[in-house]
């Protein structure tokens, strides 16, 4: 018979039956197309089986119920019970090399394993000592790990016994709940599309592919941390504004019009002095404001897609009263005829500028530089109100 049911004959309704099928109210494994259909996920219902170390030398395992499932598929899967605390005793360190003992739970059952023994069991199993320890094979039967323990040498009783509290102990099993059930974060795949797990406060939902972050009710802001949006719409707290989700990427909240950048020549001992005939980066050393820290004293690196309004002026010492004096705001590198201003010099300082609305990308880079004609080289004229200055606003996207 392949097709097996619980509770319908009136007699000889065997244990491997019962197994097999009660195992419809357990979570599938999951973790690949071929276990899904009839192997359960094994694991630990939350807050049980917890280890403490109840002396120098011996731990202490908790009351709690589990979920073993068999090594053989056709076993289904153990329903196993803890019911008073399980005290194991952890042998005396090596001399010369520290060593790694397991900590699991184990269902030994003769009908498949052999052995001659039928039991579930909780129990150590010592490890090798080296100079590279390892965890070692886990015993006869079919088997959940519980726990690690790191056992230096030389340790015993007599030494203080193993550091309990301090990092020895490993945990090496998973959550399992009830079909249907949340379960707490883990690292298992999820086992079929729609199904729960809680991580860090956070529920999220297997697509069948991955699992995605679920915000906690529809029309309600999202943590900065949510890489997907759920659906179009949605909102989350980017830290420094709202961003909404398009269906494919976040985008700033239009008409959130936000300074995101100024800097200037604030001082006289902060001038530049520039060559004739050539376009130069002009350095601003003063920051004003540099909402996402893109500013690296020449070029402002564009940190949201969208239109943006900029503002750049040189001015000028009054070094000669002859030639052009100019600015602009290069794109990449690239001049931008919009934004290039030319003027005559005169008898004075000389400030050159504009502003301009353009469309730019994530990742463009800005420079202000200066340029003239005069027959030798001009200084910027730092300080005294005039200096020079590139500003950036984000308008929308």
């Amino acid at each position: 018979m392949t097709v097996r049911a619980a509770w319908l004959q009136s007699s000889g309704q065997t244990r491997e039956e019962t197994r097999l099928t009660l195992a419809a109210l357990l979570t599938p494994s999951g973790q690949s197309a071929g276990e899904t259909p009839l192997r359960s996920r094994p694991g630990v219902l939350p807050g049980g089986l917890v280890l403490t170390g109840s002396a120098p030398m011996q731990a202490t395992v908790g009351t709690g119920r589990a979920i073993v499932q068999g090594k053989d598929t056709a076993q289904g899967a153990y329903l196993v019970a803890v019911t008073a605390p399980e005290i194991l005793p952890i042998e005396d360190g090596d001399p010369q090399y520290d060593r790694i003992d397991l900590i699991e739970l184990a269902v030994v059952d003769d009908a498949y394993d052999r052995t001659g023994t039928t039991e579930a069991v909780v129990r150590v199993v010592k490890g090798l000592a080296d100079a590279s320890p390892a965890v070692p094979a886990s015993g006869p039967g079919s088997v959940l790990p519980l726990y690690t323990v790191k056992v230096p040498k030389g340790t015993s009783a007599g030494t203080g016994g193993i550091a309990w509290d301090k990092g020895a102990v490993t945990t090496q099993h998973w959550p399992v709940v009830a079909l249907g059930g949340i379960m707490p974060a883990s690292g298992y795949k999820g086992a079929y599309p729609g199904q729960y797990r809680d991580t860090s406060g956070l529920l999220q939902r297997w697509d069948g592919t991955t699992w995605v972050s679920y915000p906690k009710a529809i029309g309600g802001i999202a943590p900065g941390s949510t890489a997907d949006g759920a659906y179009t719409g949605q909102y989350r707290d980017a830290g420094g504004g709202l961003q909404r989700w398009d269906g494919t990427a976040w985008q700033y909240v239009e008409g959130a019009s936000t300074v995101l950048f100024g800097a200037t020549q604030w001082t006289t001992a902060q001038q530049q002095t520039l060559a004739a005939n050539t376009w130069t980066p002009i350095s601003l050393p003063t920051v004003e404001a540099d909402d996402a820290k893109a500013w690296n004293g020449l070029t402002y690196t564009v940190p949201r897609t969208g239109w943006w309004r900029l503002n750049g002026h040189v001015t000028y010492a009054n070094d000669g009263q002859t030639g052009m004096r100019g600015a602009r705001i290069t794109v990449n590198g690239t001049n931008q005829p919009r934004m290039t201003w030319l003027a005559p010099a005169g008898n004075g300082a000389v400030c050159v500028g504009g502003s301009a609305l353009i469309r730019l990308v994530t990742g463009d880079m800005l420079q202000l530089s200066g340029y003239h004609t005069h027959t030798a080289a001009v200084r910027t004229l730092g300080g005294s109100g005039y200096g020079c200055t590139l500003a950036a606003q984000w308008i929308r996207s």
